[in-house]
């Protein structure tokens, strides 16, 4: 009986130690899919007209721009993320609206030539959009570096609404010119006539007259403004440095100022200081971006002899 106890026994353990291996079945491949041939973008008559002959036409005609409007979308991108700094949907919006307003107070006609401007330019959808948001992403790095002084305003607010004077100007290249030009003004010649003969200014072919100017204008060198304002009516001043050389300027009359509210006037003109100085700080930061651009590695050849036909061409 303990023969038959042990046999049993080891029976057990026999089985409770073998361990029957499940073999997997084999996966089944993946079918393999042929991907349809991509469709031809244009067909007319009966003619196809297939990418291949497109992409490197479109990469001569406009790849350039358009690889410069990506890289800067890019780096302003990567600008922000170090900043910590977000663009949203209203500032997107705030700038299609100034936009806008910039081309014309009447929204009609402004939408009009909106429409002009984008097909002009090429500006789909896309491309409308990607601007849009570069130009507030620009304006939003820019932010430190805007000083609204009360000294700009009140230039900002005279330049709008402020007495402003009449002017000719005659810009001569030195001191002997500007002595033959006085010459013919004692012998009689009229201003206009001797500046028409006489300037090297734009304004020379209007007889030197230019918009009115006012006293705190800062387009205008201050040592002319103050030149100007020194002046009686119909009197002309005696040579004036600037840049360029020298100027003689006539008082020919006086624009009074208008009456405007002051609030508004000075809010409109903080606005006008803010957006002059974001201009110019912007068009630095996209400068630098460009200017960063130029270790870009292009591996296709038609992109490539557009991107540096167009970079050389920049130089």
């Amino acid at each position: 009986m303990t023969s038959r106890l042990l046999s049993a026994l080891a029976l057990v353990l026999a089985a409770c130690g073998t361990v029957t291996e499940r073999v997997e079945p084999a996966p089944t491949p993946a079918p393999t899919v042929t991907p349809p041939p991509e469709r031809p973008p244009v067909a007319w008559r009966g003619e196809v007209i297939e990418w291949a002959e497109l992409r490197p036409l479109l990469a001569e005609r406009a790849g350039s721009v358009v690889l410069e409007e990506v890289l800067l979308d890019r780096q302003l991108e990567r600008l922000l993320r170090e900043r910590n700094l977000t663009v949203d949907a209203s500032m997107v919006e705030r700038e299609s609206r100034d936009l806008l307003a910039g081309l014309s107070d009447d929204r009609d006609r402004a939408d009009r030539l909106l429409v002009d401007l984008r097909a002009a330019q090429g500006l789909g959808d896309r491309r409308w959009t990607a601007l849009l948001r570069r130009n507030a992403a620009a304006r939003l790095l820019v932010q430190d570096q805007i000083r609204v002084t009360p000294q700009a305003v009140e230039a900002a607010m005279d330049a709008a609404h402020g007495a402003r004077r009449r002017c000719r100007i005659m810009a001569l290249p030195d001191l002997k010119a500007c002595a033959e030009a006085r010459k013919r003004l004692d012998a009689g010649e009229p201003f206009g006539e001797v500046a028409a003969a006489m300037s090297s200014d734009r304004s020379a072919a209007r007889g030197g007259l230019v918009n009115p100017v006012s006293r705190l204008d800062p387009s205008w060198p201050a040592g002319f403004r103050q030149a100007l304002w020194d002046l009686p009516p119909g009197g002309t001043s005696a040579p004036v440095l600037v840049d360029q050389g020298y100027v003689l300027v006539r008082m020919e009359g006086e624009v009074p100022a208008e009456a405007v509210d002051p609030a508004q006037s000075k809010a409109a003109a903080e606005r006008d200081v803010r957006r002059a100085q974001e201009r110019i700080q912007m068009e630095a930061l996209v400068s630098g971006l460009r200017e960063a651009q130029r270790d870009a590695v292009i591996s296709d050849e038609d992109l490539r002899a557009a991107w540096r036909r167009v970079r050389n061409a920049a130089r």
